[in-house]
C-alpha cells in the first residue's frame, strides 16, 4: 500500500521541514527549459499544449523533465473537451427501413432503452468519460499547482533566493 507522496525539498525549505525527515541533498535540479510537445498528441491536446505550457512557464514551475506530466495534463483536458462535445450532440440510431430514431436529445444526460423488463433509463456513456477525464485532469492540475488549494501550498522562489535558502538550510544556518 502506498503512503503519502514525499514532499519536494523546495517545499520542505519553505515550510521549515516540520517532520524533521532527511533531506535529499542530491535531489535532481532539472533545467528550466520548456519540454517539446510529442508528435503523438491528439489534435485537441496539441491545441492545449502551448496555452498550458505558457501558463506553467509564467508561473515558473515548468522544467524540461515535466514533459510527460504536461502530456498527461493536455490529454486529460482534450478527453474532457471531446466527451463534453459528444454530450452536446443527440444520440440517434438507424431503425428498420432506414428511419432515424433519436434516443437522446443534445445535452440530455439520459436515454431510454427497451428490454424484456420494459423501458430502462440509462446514463449516457459520455458521463463516465467526463467523470474519468475530470478526475485525471484534477490530479494533473494539482501536480502543477493549478488549483486554488494546491497553489496555496506552493511557493516559487527565484533562482538566487532558492540557492541562498538551500545553502543556509544544508549548512545549518
Amino acid at each position: 500500500m502506498a503512503g503519502r507522496k514525499s514532499t519536494p525539498n523546495v517545499i520542505k525549505l519553505v515550510k521549515g521541514n516540520p517532520g524533521k525527515r532527511a533531506i535529499n541533498k542530491a535531489e535532481p535540479k532539472p533545467s528550466k527549459r520548456k519540454p517539446t510537445a510529442p508528435v503523438w498528441l491528439s489534435e485537441k491536446a496539441k491545441a492545449a499544449w502551448p496555452v498550458i505550457e505558457k501558463l506553467l512557464s509564467d508561473m515558473n514551475v515548468l522544467t524540461i523533465s515535466d514533459g510527460i506530466a504536461l502530456e498527461t495534463l493536455c490529454e486529460a483536458y482534450a478527453d474532457l473537451r471531446s466527451a463534453r462535445e459528444s454530450l452536446s450532440k443527440p444520440i440517434t440510431i438507424q431503425g428498420e427501413g432506414g428511419k432515424s430514431l433519436q434516443l437522446a436529445a443534445a445535452g440530455e444526460l439520459t436515454y431510454i432503452t427497451f428490454g424484456k423488463g420494459g423501458p430502462m433509463v440509462r446514463n449516457r456513456p459520455e458521463l463516465a468519460l467526463i467523470a474519468d477525464a475530470e478526475r485525471r485532469l484534477k490530479a494533473s492540475l494539482s501536480d502543477f499547482g493549478l488549483t486554488p488549494a494546491s497553489r496555496s501550498k506552493i511557493q516559487v522562489l527565484d533562482d538566487e533566493e532558492k540557492d541562498s535558502q538551500e545553502e543556509d538550510f544544508f549548512n545549518g544556518r
